[in-house]
């Protein structure tokens, strides 16, 4: 006796189920890779921490001399201090 061939309809649930599979594995992968880059604990790439600190100074500096709102000295200072290295 011949087999029998799968239905129209179960071939499109077997493509959906592979396709459904394969984003979630995309998904996981694109997932690991951002927690990599963001990772806390992670070494970050060396940065010169002496332009760092100059750049706290003018910071400082533009914000007494009234170039910049206190709203922009704080982001900046708080990106700032992110980058910086504390040993």
């Amino acid at each position: 006796m011949a087999r029998s061939r799968s239905t129209f309809g179960k071939l499109q649930r077997d493509q959906a189920k592979r396709a459904k599979a394969k984003a979630k594995q995309e998904d996981r992968l694109a997932r690991r890779e951002d927690r990599a880059t963001t990772d806390p604990g992670a070494p970050r790439p060396a940065e010169d921490q002496s332009a760092l600190l100059e750049q706290f100074a003018r910071l400082h500096d533009d914000l007494a001399d009234g170039r910049i709102s206190l709203e922009d000295f704080e982001l900046r200072q708080e990106e700032l201090r992110s980058r910086l290295r504390v040993d």
